[in-house]
């Protein structure tokens, strides 16, 4: 049994659901083998949750895809995640050039309050822009902060830019902010407004 299933009541009555829409494909990484770890870590566990909070600006984001970019819908790869998970993924990259890219579970990930969501856009026939990487990879080349290096020696092409830069704008126009070594991750709050003020899913 995961910390999801033997929380259920707690999340659904301290979290809100994302189900598919017109604006929202899930995809969710950790409840199959596609991911890191090579295994399926949340057992199969495939809803996705996250805090009201992050719900309410995320909904404004879909609005404002909905209005200007009706071809394309997010695809959700992970949202709210449990302490006791974020501490495998922990040990399994501590000691290793990669250990920075998951957060130390005490205190906690802030997927671990639903308040962070790993994400890209996809068409609506469901081909996902390209990035220049995919998700979870652990390359220099993931890394917002270093993108405009990569564009200057072309590792990364303008279109592969441009498609982040989509991402990052829709998102940061409701208040959410991008994880400078994950293109990827969303944080709708910073961590001095959500630790000890939030409930954190064990």
């Amino acid at each position: 049994m995961t910390s999801f299933t033997k929380h259920i009541s707690f999340i659904e009555k301290n979290f809100a659901e994302l189900k598919p829409s017109t604006e929202v494909a899930l995809d969710l990484k950790y409840a199959t083998t596609d991911n890191f770890m090579k295994q399926n870590i949340y057992d199969g566990f495939n809803r996705c949750f996250v805090s009201p909070v992050t719900h309410l600006m995320f909904i404004k984001a879909c609005v404002e895809l909905r209005l200007f970019h009706p071809d394309l819908k997010f695809l959700i790869w992970d949202t709210l995640r449990p302490r006791s998970i974020q501490a495998q993924f922990y040990d399994h990259l501590k000691g290793t050039p990669f250990q920075n890219y998951v957060a130390n579970p005490n205190p906690g990930s802030l997927h671990n309050f639903g308040m962070a969501m790993d994400l890209t856009l996809q068409t609506k026939d469901g081909v996902p822009l390209d990035m220049g990487t995919g998700f979870d990879d652990f390359a220099d080349l993931s890394q917002p902060k270093l993108e405009n290096k990569f564009l200057a020696s072309g590792q990364l092409t303008q279109q592969q830019f441009d498609n982040r830069l989509l991402l990052r704008n829709v998102l940061e126009n409701q208040g959410f902010q991008v994880l400078e070594h994950e293109w990827w991750h969303f944080n709708a709050l910073p961590k001095d407004q959500v630790y000890g003020i939030f409930p954190i899913l064990d």
